[in-house]
């Protein structure tokens, strides 16, 4: 994945800088660092310099970028769902602090096998009571019993008149839908493949993002000080990309999340009816 930074361009200190950058800003020049070749730079706010630099973007095959406050390019930026996917288990705690479950139980849904499905499940669940996989693969069958060997107890099943009837709070990884599913219409879904078709009838509360934060003072804050931290550090989780690399990075710098979004932020009072509805 290719991401870019792109900042508004400033004039140095010294008289030739100075020259250099009205040059620039009467020609609308857009243009990449010749050292940081993550950094774009754009000189004038107007539609012509902000198209210039959307092209000079496509043509580096750049997928999303984090951009200075106040430019507003219409390209595709981070909005939370990567970070979402390495910060599982503190979005269920989130969850759980908010709804109050009788049982801390988490429902996963997946039919992709893989070494970080895996990862995630065996991190899931050291942090939640009973975790249960919904799966039509075969594969987790066996996986169940490699993990009690090693003291970890998940459940699998996919029966569709019953394993999501009384789910509260359900992780997808890879489903399109929950077409044939029973499903309580109220409960909590945490959407990490960020294109789930939700059907009409649900009534629940549909995560797709998080905002995330740290008391920290990260390096990275001071080398883009214009631009939004949460975004900044979800570029840094891409980056490292390894899901287990990743979760040591979010134990050492003590993120903490702020939002969880949907298709827009979700308040605490919707967190509170599920609760209601729960108890």
């Amino acid at each position: 994945m290719n991401l870019a930074y792109v900042k508004l361009d400033k004039p140095k200190e010294g008289l030739l800088n100075i020259i250099k950058y009205k040059l620039r800003y009467c020609l609308n020049w857009v243009y990449r660092d010749r050292y940081v070749k993550d950094n774009y730079y754009i000189t004038k706010l107007n539609n012509k310099s902000k198209n210039k630099v959307i092209e000079m973007l496509k043509r580096d095959k750049i997928d999303f970028i984090i951009e200075e406050k106040g430019i507003g390019l219409n390209y595709p930026t981070l909005k939370g769902n990567f970070a979402l996917k390495y910060m599982l288990p503190e979005v269920v705690q989130y969850c759980f602090k908010l709804i109050h479950p009788k049982i801390e139980e988490v429902y996963i849904c997946t039919n992709v096998f893989s070494n970080e499905n895996v990862k995630i499940i065996k991190d899931l669940s050291s942090y939640v009571k009973v975790v249960n996989i919904i799966s039509e693969n075969s594969r987790y069958l066996i996986l169940e019993k490699q993990l009690e060997n090693e003291g970890i107890y998940i459940t699998i099943n996919n029966n569709k008149r019953k394993s999501l009837k009384i789910a509260n709070v359900v992780i997808n990884l890879d489903f399109k839908e929950f077409k044939g599913y029973v499903t309580n219409r109220n409960m909590i879904v945490v959407d990490i493949s960020n294109n789930m078709k939700i059907s009409k009838g649900f009534d629940g509360i549909y995560i797709k993002g998080i905002k995330i934060g740290t008391d920290k003072i990260m390096r990275v804050f001071s080398e883009y000080e214009n631009f939004e931290k949460d975004k900044l550090i979800e570029a840094e989780m891409i980056k490292i990309g390894k899901y287990d690399l990743v979760r040591k990075y979010i134990a050492i710098n003590k993120f903490d999340i702020s939002e969880v979004i949907g298709e827009r932020t979700i308040n605490l009072a919707e967190f509170k009816r599920i609760g209601k509805m729960i108890s």
